[in-house]
């Protein structure tokens, strides 16, 4: 039995080396962005903007997703500047594919669904290819 579960152990290990994950196969393209900027129903609203941020570090478990990073809207006198937002969720995926699996993906349809969409007035999102 022992040596079932030790050989067992060393095909796991194997095949976790030797086959590529999915990420793996997008590793030459070009990381997408989405941008989300977020207006609340109550105008700066610190109990409103934490809870969306907390909420959102759920999403870096969803597949393809790199990296999560959350904030709340720096002031400015610019006026090129538009802070008129509350809150923003900045994601990066490993591909196109992966953003087209995450729209769908559970995590992301609860939080949009029960967290944000009840908290905001208007949602922009804006997808962009970063060029590394």
């Amino acid at each position: 039995m022992k040596l079932i579960v030790k050989y067992t152990s060393i095909l796991i290990i194997l095949s976790l080396i030797c086959f590529p994950s999915k990420a793996d196969n997008f590793v030459n393209e070009d990381p997408i962005y989405h941008v989300v900027l977020i207006w609340l129903k109550s105008y700066r609203n610190e109990m409103r903007i934490n809870k969306i941020i907390n909420a959102s570090k759920e999403l870096k478990n969803i597949p393809g997703v790199l990296e999560v990073s959350t904030g709340k809207v720096l002031r400015s006198a610019r006026v090129i500047v538009d802070d008129t937002f509350d809150v923003s969720i900045i994601i990066k995926f490993a591909s196109k594919e992966y953003l087209k699996d995450y729209l769908v993906h559970p995590i992301h349809v609860k939080i949009a669904n029960e967290v944000i969409k009840p908290l905001a007035n208007k949602i922009t999102i804006y997808d962009t290819i970063i060029q590394e």
